[in-house]
């Protein structure tokens, strides 16, 4: 007769092996979660830092005069800050079409925005101009906007299922500098600035004082359950010379 282990030590052994296993892969998942998250985070606060550092060093060189390079747009005047409107704010409420209710989305849907917002084309938040005297003088108007990933007019943004919160859909802000040539402004494609991460941007340009602009930008990160969520978001004040 040689000694061995009995039916019910195998099964104790087993079942403290399974009991460790379980503890050990929950421990990998939370761990897995809380790095995408820092990950995630990361790259959402990248992404609009790169806005923020871009948008409040371009907005202390607006133009403070009505300049002889090109004085008229149309019927609006091109120097200083045109939108948003003194003592206004814009945001992402005011260049959507669809919904008429900001975050009011059904499954499946996305945002629409407006093709033709004051005589302007996308969904523009910011404009302003700035003059070039490095050599030749030439006169800049830059526009920040709110849209989402589209090719030749076709939907290529994040499925619903990928949102951070249901009713929300991420933006990109796009960016694009125009130069006015004597009769009209070179004709430059907005291009993206962000990935689409992006669930408020809005300028607030106070009644107190038209030559301040607040700058809020936010993104909304998943949170560690993958269900809830948490918002990065970054705020600048920019007081220009006009």
């Amino acid at each position: 007769m040689r000694s061995g282990f009995t039916l019910l030590e195998l099964m104790v052994v087993v079942a403290l092996l399974v009991i460790v296993t379980m503890m050990a892969f929950m421990g990998f998942r939370y761990m897995t979660a809380v790095m995408n998250k820092a990950v995630a985070t990361t790259g959402a606060r990248e992404n609009l830092s790169v806005v923020m550092d871009q948008l409040t060093k371009e907005l202390r060189e607006v133009t403070t005069v009505n300049d002889l390079i090109g004085t008229n747009d149309g019927s609006r005047a091109n120097y200083g800050v045109t939108l948003p409107a003194a003592g206004a704010t814009r945001g992402i409420v005011d260049v959507l079409t669809v919904p008429a209710d900001y975050g009011a989305l059904t499954s499946g849907s996305t945002y629409v925005f407006r093709t033709n917002v004051d005589n302007l084309p996308n969904g523009i938040v910011l404009e302003f101009f700035t003059i070039d005297t490095s050599l030749t003088p030439a006169k800049h108007r830059i526009r920040y906007s709110l849209t989402a990933p589209n090719a030749l007019g076709v939907y290529k943004g994040l499925a619903q299922g990928f949102w951070a919160l249901s009713t929300y859909e991420p933006c990109e802000i796009t960016y694009c500098n125009n130069t006015w040539n004597g009769s009209s402004w070179s004709s430059e494609l907005p291009q993206p600035m962000t990935d689409q991460v992006v669930t408020g941007f809005t300028i607030t340009r106070p009644s107190w004082s038209s030559n301040v602009l607040q700058i809020t930008l936010e993104a909304q990160v998943r949170g560690l359950g993958g269900t809830g969520y948490n918002t990065v978001r970054l705020i600048g004040l920019v007081t220009v010379r006009q």
